[in-house]
């Protein structure tokens, strides 16, 4: 069967072997860190959204005013050793969370893990073309996410039961070891020197100032700004969500953290489903399609959400609000994956660290937006349900536009066949 040798050839890739299993052990770590913390400030304390929208400023600022040089960096230096500096950094700075108890200080720290941990995402997007054919983009992009499924289906309820028996500070020990574990996982890849390197071989006339030409690519293409605008848009709506989980779980579902990583778990079972079915598709790939379907499905997580403020049944709630998580989940993995397939067709080899860094700062700077604007929003004007809500019909509004865009777009579309 195709379908069955594509992905043979995935699963022998070793080099794609090892940056997966450094990444589920790093992301293990994090949940669980993640988890800690919002343990120490939420449920274990008296934290409002104020305090949980300050968690997400905390890791999600730094990321904003750093992605674009982590971006640079990736395009000049060896992405292996970038990664590895990466991990181990973040793993000084989860120390320094163990053994402080101020939330000031808590905040401080993860900004400081989100600045090292920026070095990742460009310099690993990067490292995937690298590693794989482009025709097996997607098929790479979908094995990555179903480690990350699976580490999140798994990791939000381990790091439920471990906070339940050892208590956050001792919990957050694992995370510096998975950073440990990681780093040494990817010292086992081949060197990955940037593509730059390359070009410099070639004639002066083909090599224009480099920050002048990433911008040309991102302007130069429709269907590259339309990404760029659906990663801005899907996340200041999706954040809205990550802000209230935790005050949605314990003041609506009456929940504690181990039903908030239950919830957490069943988006990443939908990731899971979806990208296995992108691993073994056969034919033509079709990275916006899937993008447009991930959209509407993703629109159930908040839609599902606003439905169960609405019952007077605890347990109905609580099974409209699992039910959501796992339909957006699908949505989740759709859109995953198949944006960093599309990112990598569309961008040039030699400006993807670059290009990867400004597409890391808009997911961010959507993030950002929403953290400030959703203790505004919620409950001061807006019911929480009726919040949710609206974030269902934008999520819907986006997949129609977005087909819409494309169909006035095709016929001047500079992009591979392979991404139509």
């Amino acid at each position: 069967m195709l379908g069955a040798e594509n992905v043979s050839s995935i699963l022998h890739n070793r080099s794609l072997l090892i940056l997966g299993a450094a990444g589920s052990v790093s992301n293990m770590g994090n949940w669980i860190t993640m988890m800690a913390v919002f343990a120490l400030i939420v449920f274990r304390g008296d934290g409002s959204v104020t305090e949980s929208s300050g968690i997400f400023l905390a890791g999600l600022l730094p990321m904003l005013l750093v992605s674009p040089l982590a971006g640079r960096l990736a395009d000049r230096f060896d992405r292996k050793w970038l990664m590895i500096v990466s991990e181990l950094l973040s793993g000084v700075a989860v120390i320094g969370l163990i053994l402080v108890r101020r939330i000031e200080l808590i905040y401080a720290l993860l900004a400081v893990e989100a600045t090292f941990g920026s070095l990742m995402m460009p310099a690993r997007q990067a490292a995937i073309v690298d590693l794989v054919p482009r025709e097996e983009l997607t098929r790479a992009n979908a094995f990555l996410a179903q480690l990350d499924g699976t580490i999140k289906i798994g990791a939000p309820m381990l790091a439920g039961l471990i906070l339940a028996l050892i208590g956050p500070p001792s919990a957050m020990i694992l995370d510096v070891i998975s950073f440990v574990l990681s780093a040494l996982i990817l010292s086992r890849l081949p060197a990955l020197p940037p593509v730059a390197q390359q070009v410099k071989a070639l004639p002066v006339a083909t090599t224009a100032p480099v920050e002048a030409n990433t911008w040309r690519a991102l302007r130069g293409s429709p269907r590259l700004m339309l990404l760029f605008a659906l990663a801005f848009a899907v996340t200041f709506i999706l954040m809205g969500f990550d802000v209230l989980s935790s005050i949605f779980t314990r003041d609506v579902l009456q929940g504690s953290e181990e039903f908030f990583g239950v919830l957490i778990g069943l988006i990443g079972v939908g990731t899971v489903v979806v990208s296995t079915g992108l691993a073994f598709q056969q034919g033509e790939q079709k990275p916006w399609r899937d993008a447009i379907v991930g959209l509407a499905l993703l629109a159930g997580i908040p839609a599902f959400l606003a439905l169960a403020t609405l019952p007077a049944d605890l347990t109905l709630a609580k099974s409209l609000a699992i039910l959501g998580c796992l339909i957006g989940g699908l949505g989740n993995g759709l859109v995953i994956v198949q944006s960093n397939t599309l990112l990598q067709l569309t961008a040039p080899s030699e400006w993807l660290g670059r290009l990867g860094g400004l597409f890391q700062s808009t997911f961010v700077a959507g993030q950002l937006m929403a953290i400030f604007a959703t203790p505004i929003l919620v409950p001061a004007i807006l019911p929480i349900g009726t919040y949710l809500g609206i974030g269902a019909v934008a999520l819907v509004l986006l997949a129609l536009g977005t087909t819409m865009v494309l169909q006035n777009t095709r016929a001047s579309a500079a992009v591979p066949v392979v991404a139509e």
